[in-house]
């Protein structure tokens, strides 16, 4: 998404370098050298930020901030002022202003307050968003996120669910592979029948068998009457085989059949049953390498494997941990009647470094301990300790006698890796901006 900034200010020169050195794919630069100029824009375009210079030649960017709140438009506004009216722009910053910058400014500084308001205003769109689906489809599950490879994941589920195709998801464990089999069967034509979810690793192999196809009286001990197995519970709705891997193979040639011919019998029965079901399964290992290993069953593989989710880990989609985190606080502060705003800067810095080997499960466990312990408005390092002695970014060895330039090259190599060579996150995490890390880049040679 494109963010619109205006920028006032009264120096041509100033104006040009900043739009040069500012507009790019998240940015597009509106100038003006006056403030009326400045008022017909705010009024003709929909801007999104204002930089603004304190003086101007016919008025003060203070009547900016003013026109604003009298708007109502919740308008980001920076304040831009020379050395001698610090005092000035502080009185900006008590009258509503978002911050100011004291000129001679550096651009990355006004780059980096560019890339924060840009989080502000996603987040407080997504969080529309969100409102907006839970409260037009209470009952759907709610994907969180903005990292262009998630999106294009849940946009391929929404195309995918009104078939009657199998679906296989993938994915470690925390990723939210049965938010996703549920969002498949809530967007699909079987949403108001039953969806049927069974762990087959949580269940011992003896009574698998008929957890999944039921029984009928004397198949084994202790059945003294019939009972459906989730299979038949399922019947013109979803069923959902978690960890499908951990199926033996006796069972994976049962399960095969269903899929082939829509038909199985009970444990102990002679009926033949048909059943109309739309299979969703999900592992967290590798079913190509257990195909490979002879451990999974090559046709079954396939039977299940005609459309492929692959579930994102939290470490490959850090711009979305603010959203997450503001969505996980507003959650528990209703469940434990709290008001808890955020969390402070460094625990954000703290937890882009972190490795999420739980992933989004982690994060939800992380957050909602915190909200519980928190008695203030912001959460601190305080109320997340594992964030400090937890697995977090690969330390760096520095010797006595190493040159800066020496550990920079190592910090952004290091981190370039765990990113997977994503710059956006790169810079992100080294809170520098994505120029200045192209340029290291090329520097040190790491492309």
């Amino acid at each position: 998404m494109q963010l619109k900034v205006l920028i006032v200010d009264d120096e041509i020169d100033t104006l040009t370098a900043l739009k040069t050195g500012l507009e790019s794919e998240f940015y597009q630069i509106v100038t003006s050298q006056s403030l009326g100029e400045a008022l017909k824009i705010l009024k003709r375009d929909e801007i999104n930020i204002v930089i603004t210079d304190l003086k101007l030649k016919d008025g003060s960017g203070m009547k900016i901030l003013q026109h604003l709140q009298q708007k109502k438009l919740e308008i980001p506004v920076i304040i831009i002022t020379a050395y001698g009216s610090v005092e000035s722009a502080i009185d900006a910053i008590r009258g509503g202003a978002y911050d100011y910058l004291v000129k001679p400014f550096r651009f990355i500084d006004i780059r980096r307050q560019l890339d924060r308001l840009r989080e502000i205003i996603m987040l407080r769109q997504e969080n529309v968003r969100l409102r907006q689906q839970l409260e037009s489809e209470p009952t759907a599950p709610v994907f969180i996120g903005l990292n262009t490879q998630f999106v294009q994941i849940t946009e391929l589920i929404r195309q995918i669910a009104p078939s009657r195709s199998t679906v296989l998801i993938t994915g470690e464990t925390g990723t939210g592979k049965e938010m996703a089999a549920k969002a498949i069967h809530h967007y699909s034509p079987r949403r108001h029948k039953s969806f049927v979810n069974i762990n087959c690793g949580a269940i011992p192999e003896n009574l698998l068998e008929a957890e999944l196809f039921g029984f009928e009286p004397g198949a084994f001990t202790g059945a003294v009457k019939s009972k459906k197995g989730k299979i038949e519970l399922a019947h013109e709705g979803t069923l959902f085989l978690d960890e499908i891997s951990e199926l033996t193979p006796a069972m994976q040639v049962k399960l095969l059949r269903v899929l082939q011919n829509s038909e199985f019998e009970r444990l102990g029965g002679v009926e033949t049953k048909k059943v109309d079901i739309r299979l969703i399964a999900a592992t967290n290992v590798n079913l190509e390498e257990t195909v490979e290993n002879g451990q999974f069953r090559e046709d079954l593989f396939y039977r299940l494997n005609v459309f492929a989710i692959k579930m994102l880990p939290l470490r490959e989609r850090l711009d979305d941990i603010p959203l997450l985190v503001q969505y996980f606080i507003s959650k528990y502060n209703d469940l434990n009647n709290k008001n808890i705003q955020g969390v402070q800067p460094d625990v954000l810095k703290k937890m882009l470094a972190y490795r999420w080997r739980g992933n989004i499960r982690e994060l939800e466990n992380m957050v909602e301990r915190a909200v519980v312990l928190c008695q203030e408005t912001m959460i601190k390092l305080d109320h997340m300790p594992m964030l400090s002695v937890g697995d977090a970014l690969q330390s760096i060895p520095i010797e006595i006698g190493m040159s800066l330039s020496a550990i920079e090259k190592i910090v952004i190599s290091r981190t370039l890796q765990f990113t997977n060579n994503d710059k956006q996150k790169t810079a992100r995490i080294l809170q520098i901006s994505p120029a200045t890390l192209y340029r290291k880049i090329k520097e040190y040679d790491l492309i």
